[in-house]
């Protein structure tokens, strides 16, 4: 079975885009998925990278390929009147139940917080947001954000940062199909060539 590692951040527009069309990836395919929850302030600061907003032409263009995709795939997406949001919180949240063994809470976490994020215009850092998404998603909001204080899950959102710029991420999402990195939504169709190869 192919495997396809996901770098992703949910303050990323792209992230939410790409998101939208792995299941049908991979139905295709037949790949597994690895999802790698990671930071995307500090790829970019490590790779040297920038925001988009923080260059102005760069920024409105951004804005209008954003809605270019959305309409494309035929989702829904919303500027998000708290960004940019800082996504420690949700991002430790996510590894914290990757790394408690509830896949299926996991996921509706993870497809809430993008919907909360790009659909919602919700705050993501605001701890009582993320207590609601955990507990709909089916896990103890409150265990889950006491983890989130923890060493472990700190180090862990760390490891996975560190290692998707070390690998030669610079954005997100960015994907790993062995070594080959691919980076962002408009380069599915090549991962999606890769897992076959």
């Amino acid at each position: 079975m192919p495997r396809l590692e996901y770098f992703f951040d949910y303050v990323s527009p792209f992230s939410f885009l790409a998101d939208s069309q792995l299941p049908g990836l991979l139905e295709r395919t037949g790949a597994e998925l690895v999802y790698r929850p990671f930071l995307l302030g500090g790829v970019m600061k490590a790779s040297g990278n920038a925001p988009p907003f923080t260059v102005p032409n760069k920024g409105r263009y951004v804005a209008n390929d954003v809605n270019r995709w959305a309409a494309r795939y035929g989702i829904e997406i919303a500027p998000n009147p708290h960004f940019p949001v800082n996504t420690v919180l949700p991002m430790r949240a996510a590894v914290a139940l990757l790394d408690a063994g509830e896949p299926d809470a996991f996921r509706a976490f993870h497809q809430a917080a993008f919907r909360a994020m790009w659909n919602e215009g919700t705050n993501l850092a605001d701890e009582a947001v993320l207590r609601d998404l955990i507990a709909k998603a089916g896990s103890d909001g409150d265990a889950i954000l006491a983890r989130c204080a923890e060493p472990e899950i700190k180090n862990a959102l760390r490891a996975n940062t560190d290692e998707a710029v070390e690998r030669g991420a610079f954005g997100a999402p960015s994907f790993f199909v062995g070594d080959e990195l691919f980076f962002g939504n408009d380069r599915l169709d090549f991962v999606e060539e890769a897992l076959r190869s």
